[in-house]
């Protein structure tokens, strides 16, 4: 019998490159749960354990019976983290619309409904706890079999050929939404093709409306092939504005014009509709703050911010601040500090007694186990390199490249 912790695995529910989830059994509460498990080439990076932990935190403050709650986090000896959370057990929405699009369905009105409906209660409790998702896609949205007694927990009812009238849509993997209260705005790439909006794709500032734009797009995904009328063609262009500013303001007004594009002929769209985001605390979308003076901008084509330093939960769950060295085993980074715009440079890992490492570049991607690495600047700024790595006896290894590039 394998263990996570006190949970009981009964089967593996998917792997990534990110994380493992399994369908587990949890004596307590006498029911079948998810339990999601850091990769353990993951665990040598704090950055990447604030996310995942940061994820379990989101899932709390976002309340709704549209986001998957979470009942537990805890770790595994090398302080390997592990979410527990509402087992969703009619796989995603992306893979439920794929096998019907197979058997030649397409979606009515009554579907795009209980969709949007879903959508904005969701997102509606996420941005209400300050948060923007900015990674909503088919297949981060769960199906799951919903209590009978639903009507009183506010969820949208179910209904039509995509979610069956026992099912109830779930958002989840919270693991790239940004906490407005904390952050400056900026951000790093994030989010799902065809279903980022443009304001991430330049790696700019985003607020609640980024959702918006995504929720749109998701719609659009939905009735592809699919006649609908054209007030909803328009409904959903003004959602995937190229400007946020003439996007509607938050999930509750992008779900009153839905659901006036999708209303019968003499039919008048409801007040608010069941399980919607709707909320007298509901906050409109936040003010894009002033942009940042400098940035450095990769051949990617990414903007460059400083990373921090790596606090926070995830260096709170090492034993023991990083060192370059311990126990044998030792890394180091070869390569100039210093770069001209428009030059390019590799940095190569020295390593002494590891078997696996990671490196978290200047634009906020994690490449691991790659001897080397190059960076091409085009603009000048500071930025850093890190390396990290465990050392056989267990200690985090890390070590920095300061970054300087002159004009």
């Amino acid at each position: 019998m394998q263990l996570i912790g006190r949970y009981e695995v009964i089967d593996r529910l998917g792997a990534g490159s990110f994380a493992t989830v399994h369908r587990a059994y949890d004596d307590r509460l006498d029911d079948e749960v998810a339990v999601k498990v850091l990769g353990d080439n993951h665990t040598v990076n704090p950055e990447m354990l604030e996310r995942f932990i940061g994820e379990g935190r989101a899932l709390r403050r976002a309340r709704s019976p549209h986001v998957a709650a979470i009942h537990d986090i805890g770790a595994l000896p090398h302080n390997q983290p592990f979410l527990v959370l509402e087992l969703a057990d009619r796989g995603t929405l992306g893979d439920r619309v794929e096998m019907l699009r197979a058997q030649g369905w397409k979606p009515r009105r009554q579907d795009v409904l209980v969709v949007a409906r879903s959508l904005a209660a969701a997102l509606g409790a996420v941005h209400r706890a300050q948060l923007v998702h900015r990674d909503l896609s088919p297949w981060n949205l769960l199906l799951t079999s919903r209590p009978a007694a639903h009507s009183s927990t506010g969820a949208v009812p179910g209904g039509g050929e995509l979610i069956a009238e026992d099912e109830r849509l779930l958002l989840a993997d919270l693991g790239m939404c940004k906490d407005l209260a904390r952050s400056s705005g900026l951000t790093v790439a994030a989010g799902t093709s065809g279903f980022r909006p443009p304001e991430q794709e330049r790696l700019g500032r985003v607020d609640a409306r980024a959702d918006i734009w995504a929720m749109s797009a998701l719609l659009e995904w939905l009735v592809n092939g699919s006649r609908m009328p054209s007030a909803f063609g328009r409904a959903v262009s003004r959602g995937k504005a190229e400007n946020p500013r003439r996007r509607p303001r938050d999930a509750d007004s992008w779900l009153e014009s839905i659901e006036e594009a999708l209303a019968e002929p003499g039919e008048a769209a409801p007040d608010t509709a069941p399980g919607s985001a709707a909320s007298p605390a509901a906050a409109p979308a936040p003010v894009p703050a002033p942009r940042a003076r400098r940035r450095i901008v990769l051949a990617t084509g990414l903007l460059v911010v400083g990373l921090a330093a790596g606090v926070g939960l995830g260096e709170r769950l090492w034993n023991d601040a990083p060192t370059a060295a311990s126990g044998g085993s030792s890394l180091a980074i070869d390569g100039p500090e210093e770069l001209a715009v428009g030059e390019s440079a590799s940095y190569s890992a020295e390593l002494e007694g590891v078997d696996s490492w990671a490196w978290t570049l200047p634009d906020g991607r994690y490449i691991a186990d790659e001897k080397t690495v190059a960076v091409t600047a085009t603009s000048s700024g500071g930025a850093e390199v890190v390396l990290r790595a465990r050392a056989r006896d267990g200690t985090p290894l890390e070590t920095r490249l300061e970054l300087r590039v002159a004009e």
